[in-house]
């Protein structure tokens, strides 16, 4: 009888394991990288959207890159709790509005990153 009761509690905890969606993160969540959605693309004089951090301004004049991205990310457990964060497009990148993309939410000097079209979105 315990044999088959360790059996079964085996056998069930594996089939829940596996029907558990396990996210991919390419790059790490610790490290400040969140998954947004870019709203707007602008240059680096241009006037955009309110956002609750504006990347352009810890930059400076002297940063690299021309373009800037209006983003929206989530935050906290729940997907409807977002907030606006403008962050550095990299020059050679072709950024689309409503693609979605990393962010780093701890540095400002790290420009955003393309998510891999395998990777399953929100």
């Amino acid at each position: 009888m315990t044999r088959r009761l360790l059996a079964m509690t085996l056998i069930f905890s594996s089939l829940l394991s596996s029907c558990a969606a396990f996210r991919y993160e390419p790059y790490g969540y610790q490290e400040g990288w969140r998954r947004a959605q870019v709203l707007e693309i602008g240059l680096a004089k241009t006037a955009m959207e309110y956002a609750n951090k504006d990347c352009r301004a810890e930059l400076g004049n002297d940063a690299p890159y021309a373009r800037y991205a209006v983003t929206s990310y989530s935050y906290g457990s729940s997907q409807k709790l977002r907030t606006k964060r403008v962050v550095a497009v990299p020059n050679d990148l072709q950024l689309k509005v409503g693609e979605w993309i990393y962010i780093n939410i701890t540095d400002c000097k790290k420009p955003l990153k393309r998510v891999d079209s395998r990777e399953r979105l929100p």
